[in-house]
């Protein structure tokens, strides 16, 4: 399954396609699109909230950035929220491992403090694990942090194979500029950049709610295709 986004070239979502306007190639060979939708799917999203010590003070914004993103969401939506720094934890939201209801999105993100060192590559692994529980075929993680990572087990290159063996797409919101020598943009860059996601990076004064509605609005403004690759070309 593959979320294809059509803009043109001011932005807008762009309408009115069929299957014959598109075309999908797996390793350079055309493949023969078997499923077509256009409409807003619902989709599980994993929100990566950044709570290290270099967040302290940015979490207005984190909860900000929640907030505005579940309240644009579609009401048919699975969300959870992955927290981290020194330590990952998926909160479990009133009991359940999902929920569409913005206000217990809302309460998980203000109850954690900003404190310990960040394990970005671990929270966004674990987030793709927790992602495999969910039911619906179109999935994302939206990390809202300030891209560094000095504490993580997991490597870049093991974070990218889960998420090209989950066909989700990942999308930031980096908060730099108050502590540089913590803060590595160009992590969050690269990860939604190989996963077919953008990263944003508001600059201060900017609306960060605007910035949240804009990423449900992408992921709702979507073609979404399907193939079925070949067996026998193996997965080298």
């Amino acid at each position: 399954m593959l979320p294809v986004s059509v803009t043109d070239q001011d932005g807008n979502f762009v309408p009115g396609l069929t299957k014959q306007d598109f075309q999908v190639y797996e390793d350079k060979q055309l493949q023969k699109i078997a499923f077509f939708q256009e409409q807003d799917m619902p989709v599980t999203v994993g929100l990566i909230v950044d709570h290290s010590s270099s967040m302290a003070g940015k979490l207005a914004d984190v909860a900000d950035a929640v907030s505005a993103f579940a309240h644009s969401s579609n009401p048919q939506d699975e969300m959870f929220v992955v927290d981290f720094g020194d330590s990952v934890s998926v909160e479990l939201l009133g009991g359940k491992p999902f929920t569409n209801d913005p206000d217990e999105l809302e309460e998980a993100v203000a109850m954690v403090s900003a404190n310990g060192q960040t394990a970005l590559y671990d929270a966004v692994a674990e987030g793709f694990v927790h992602l495999k529980l969910g039911r619906s075929e179109k999935k994302a993680l939206i990390i809202v942090s300030d891209g560094g990572d000095n504490v993580s087990r997991y490597k870049y290159s093991q974070v990218l194979a889960m998420a090209r063996s989950s066909g989700a797409v990942i999308y930031a919101i980096g908060l730099v500029g108050v502590r540089a020598e913590e803060e590595n943009p160009t992590v969050l860059k690269r990860l939604c950049r190989d996963t077919g996601g953008i990263a944003f990076f508001p600059p201060k004064g900017e609306s960060i709610i605007k910035v949240s509605q804009q990423i449900a609005r992408d992921l709702r403004e979507q073609y979404t295709l399907g193939y079925v690759p070949d067996a026998s070309r193996g997965t080298d």
